[in-house]
């Protein structure tokens, strides 16, 4: 079977009882158990990259993505992307010898060196937004956290991922993903209550749940919805 020219494909070799596939950066990996044959590992890696490419065109079919920079990834000049919040921020870009941006009344001036590639750019922009928009989102943490689960955190962070919405380290570290600033607020509230709740748990047992519930009781509803969206590749 030949590589779909959409989505690369990656094989590893682990210690793990069963094989497994991931999707990462634009990535299928396949995660292959350990002790398998030469032609059980064949079988499990033509397996495992249908069902995943099975999987990926449905939600290209059926979710929303969220990609507010694809216009200027796409070639065009400037473009007006809009936060859930409904602020606004216009970004133009422009040639020069190295990749910088410039702060405008309404937004940011994007001076773009020869051979920059997508991904780099993309990048940029993210992080662009996400410093913009970084002390709004630890407001809102620490505000969420004192009105509910009163948890120890160390700090906030706002990045772009391209796998998870957000995460909690064992040092009490809160990232949230960046591309929630697109999505309603109830579904960016869902995601802090549900990493604050991993300071209480660091699973997703029951207990867990009852920790997410005390802090947002009607959370199913808007981790129900969240699965409507999807991430952009960088």
């Amino acid at each position: 079977m030949q590589n779909s020219p959409a989505y690369k494909r990656r094989v590893e070799r682990t210690k793990n009882k069963h094989s497994r596939a991931v999707y990462q950066n634009g990535t299928i990996v396949i995660r292959l158990a350990k002790g398998l044959s030469i032609m059980e590992e064949q079988n499990h890696i033509e397996s495992l990259y249908r069902t995943m490419i099975g999987k990926l065109l449905e939600e290209e079919r059926t979710k929303i993505l969220i990609d507010p920079f694809r216009f200027l990834l796409d070639g065009s000049e400037k473009t007006t992307i809009t936060l859930a919040t409904g602020k606004r921020y216009t970004f133009t870009l422009k040639p020069g010898n190295k990749l910088k941006s410039e702060r405008t009344p309404r937004g940011w001036r994007i001076t773009i060196a020869p051979g920059v590639r997508r991904g780099s750019l993309h990048r940029f922009l993210w992080k662009i937004i996400a410093e913009e928009e970084k002390e709004r989102i630890k407001h809102l943490v620490t505000s969420i956290n004192e009105e509910s689960l009163g948890v120890g955190i160390s700090d906030v962070r706002l990045n772009f991922a391209t796998t998870q919405w957000g995460s909690c380290s064992p040092r009490g570290i809160i990232m949230i993903n960046a591309a929630l600033l697109f999505v309603p607020p109830s579904l960016l509230k869902y995601v802090i209550v549900h990493e604050l709740a991993h300071r209480r748990r660091c699973d997703h047992s029951p207990s867990f749940w009852r920790w997410v519930e005390l802090g947002m009781p009607r959370y199913k509803k808007a981790k129900n919805l969240l699965k409507g969206y999807r991430l952009p590749n960088l």
